[in-house]
Parts: C-alpha cells; sequence; structure tokens
C-alpha cells in the first residue's frame, strides 16, 4: 500500500493541476475580460476552447503513451501546461489570452489519459482500482476548492496570478513526478501501430468504457445543469448550488475512500454493481421530485441527498468502471485510456446540449435523461 500511496499521491497532484486550469480560473473571466477589453463571448470562448483542447486531445495522447512511453507523456503535457500559463498570464490581449487557453487544454490532457493508463501498466487490477480511487479522491476536491481559491486570488492578488500559480506548479511538479514515475514507465509490448482498430473490435472494453462514459457524462451533465435549476425550479439563490457541490463532493469522498478499503473484501463486480444502485435511486428520486413539484428550502434539502447519493455511487463505481476497461485494453493501456476520457467528455457535450433547451420545464427533463443514462450504463456492466 505505502508503494501505492508514493506513486498515486503524485499523480493525482498532476491531474488535479489540470483540473485547477478550469476551476481556479473561473471566477477571473469577468476582470480578465475588462482587463483585456475582451466582449463577454469571447471571454467565454477561453473557457470554451480549452475544453475542447482537453477533449480533443484524448485520442493523440492515448497514442502518445502507448508510443513513448507514460512518463515522456506526461512530462511532455505537464511542460505544456505550464507553457500554456506562462502565456496567458503574460497575454496583452484576448487573441493571445485564448492560444494560451488553447495550449493549456492540450497539455491538461495529458495526465488524465497517461496517469490511469500508468496505474494500470504498474499494479494489479486490484491495486490498480486503489490507486484510481485516490486519484480520483483527490481530484474531486477541486470543483469545490478551486471557484473559492481562485475568488481569493482575483480579490487580493489579481487574476494574472492565477496562471502564474500554475505554471510554478508545474514547474515544481516535473522532477518529482519525473523522479517517481522512473524510466521504467516505458511499455514494452508487442507493436503498437494498430491504432485505435483493436479497441474498438474489443468488447469487453467498450462495455466498460461506454458504461463509465454515460455515469462521466450523467454527473457533469447534473453539474452544468444545476446553477439553472436552483434558481428556477427550487426558487433559491445560487449559493444553493455551493451546498450541493460540496454535499457532492463530500459524498464521492465517502464512497471512494469505501471503495478502497472494501475492495478486498468484496471485489470490484461488488464495487460496481452498489455504485450502480445508488446512482439508480438517485436517478429515480430526482424524478419523483419532479412529479411532486418539490421546491424551496425542502426541495434542496433533497435534492442534496440525492446528489450525495448519485455522487457516493460514482466514488463506489467509477474506480472499479475505469480499471475493469483498462484491464480489458491490456497492452493498450494509453489508448484505452485515451478512448475512454474522449468518450466520457462526448457524452457530457451530448447530455447537456441535449437537455439545456428543456431546463425551463423544471427538473424533469434532466431527471428523466440522468435515469435513462445510469439504466444504460447499468446494462452496459459486464456480469
Amino acid at each position: 500500500m505505502h508503494a501505492l500511496q508514493r506513486l498515486a499521491i503524485p499523480l493525482a497532484s498532476l491531474t488535479a493541476l489540470g483540473l485547477l486550469a478550469s476551476d481556479l480560473y473561473l471566477p477571473a473571466i469577468p476582470v480578465m475580460a475588462a482587463d483585456l477589453d475582451a466582449s463577454i463571448p469571447a471571454a467565454q470562448a477561453t473557457m470554451a476552447l480549452f475544453m475542447a483542447a482537453l477533449a480533443l486531445s484524448q485520442l493523440a495522447w492515448g497514442w502518445a503513451a502507448d508510443h513513448f512511453g507514460d512518463r515522456r507523456t506526461i512530462m511532455a503535457g505537464t511542460a505544456l501546461l505550464g507553457g500554456g500559463s506562462l502565456v496567458c498570464a503574460l497575454a496583452p490581449d484576448i487573441g493571445v489570452m485564448l492560444a494560451g487557453r488553447l495550449l493549456q487544454g492540450l497539455g491538461a490532457g495529458a495526465a488524465t489519459v497517461a496517469v490511469p493508463a500508468l496505474i494500470r501498466r504498474r499494479f494489479d487490477q486490484a491495486d490498480a482500482v486503489r490507486a484510481l480511487a485516490m486519484v480520483a479522491m483527490a481530484e474531486s476536491t477541486i470543483p469545490a476548492v478551486g471557484p473559492v481559491a481562485g475568488a481569493a486570488i482575483v480579490l487580493y492578488a489579481g487574476w494574472r496570478t492565477t496562471f502564474w500559480l500554475i505554471a510554478a506548479m508545474a514547474l515544481l511538479l516535473l522532477p518529482l513526478v519525473a523522479h517517481i514515475v522512473g524510466p521504467a514507465a516505458v511499455p514494452a509490448g508487442p507493436p503498437l501501430q494498430r491504432g485505435y482498430a483493436a479497441l474498438l473490435r474489443n468488447r469487453l472494453y467498450l462495455r466498460y468504457a461506454l458504461s463509465y462514459a454515460l455515469m462521466f457524462g450523467a454527473l457533469l451533465m447534473y453539474v452544468a445543469s444545476a446553477p439553472v435549476l436552483v434558481t428556477h425550479a427550487l426558487g433559491l439563490g445560487i449559493e444553493a448550488f455551493a451546498i450541493l457541490q460540496i454535499c457532492g463532493v463530500l459524498a464521492f469522498m465517502a464512497g471512494a475512500t469505501a471503495a478502497v478499503r472494501m475492495l478486498q473484501r468484496v471485489g470490484q463486480q461488488w464495487l460496481a454493481r452498489s455504485g450502480t444502485l445508488l446512482q439508480f435511486l438517485a436517478g429515480a428520486g430526482l424524478m419523483g421530485m419532479a412529479l411532486a413539484e418539490v421546491s424551496g428550502l425542502g426541495g434542496l434539502a433533497l435534492l442534496a441527498v440525492l446528489a450525495a447519493l448519485f455522487c457516493a455511487g460514482l466514488g463506489l463505481r467509477g474506480p472499479a468502471t475505469m480499471g475493469g476497461a483498462l484491464h480489458a485494453a491490456g497492452e493498450d493501456a494509453g489508448k484505452g485510456s485515451g478512448l475512454l476520457m474522449f468518450l466520457s467528455f462526448a457524452c457530457v457535450a451530448g447530455a447537456t446540449q441535449l437537455v439545456a433547451p428543456f431546463l425551463h420545464y423544471g427538473l424533469l427533463p434532466l431527471g428523466a435523461l440522468l435515469f435513462a443514462m445510469v439504466s444504460a450504463s447499468a446494462l452496459l456492466l459486464p456480469r
């Protein structure tokens, strides 16, 4: 367990750094727009471009991890993230800012792909699930802590400080991760020039990957829609969204901690099925809440319980489902991780856009789509 922690914790800091490039920056957008004399659509494009680059880079980084090795891929991505942060920190206008955000998004994508692949190659299946759970716990704190810390930075140090901090952290992490990962991270399997065709024919891998993608998409669809729902459907202020985020993060960490502790005793399949059951109950509860037209503080309390159920289920089953996909990918762990995350981001984008036109009808459209995605995710899980 100590060897696992020595590798998992620094790797978790790398993936968390990529998330910080998004969440730490959010409160700075209005101030940055005013400082660079940019329009609101141009300022919002700095987030859209980052997310697009992050999503599209997954397949490229997956190929790179299998071809050049996880260590080189992680180092290259971290350097690109740090370089993009410097461009943003020094940006004289919105055009340069957009270029820096593009580089940041491309760089952040490396860790989301290469870190799970490296974990899969270094550990057996059970320990890989534990390590993925540790990484996920670290990542889960960013959506709660990032915007709060970002707001404090904007208030007391200026928006450019956000990017100086990310650049400095990337620079500090490079030698640490290079030492811990070591040169042995280069894969030594069969020829890897076959691309993604083998994975697309691998039914076991696709079932795990699509199950994970639907679960991941359902979560981020809910997170993206929650600010509108708490203000319109529940009739509350935006601070209610912060309460939901905190409940979700704490529940996820509890679920992931339980997964680490219980894996040896109950097994990977039990964790995946139990987590799926909690998410199924959350989806059904959200539909019931919508049909009962519960609102106000009572609605917030009920929604917080349902969000906690869903996120606890994700903490239980997320690492086990990803671990199953990477194990099924075998020597193609890098490409397996890249394709899995590409499918996940595609589900997020598709589900968020699909539900957006119907949010003014209240909770029911969101609940119905979330329930359908969770049900499909459950059916795809291998028995």
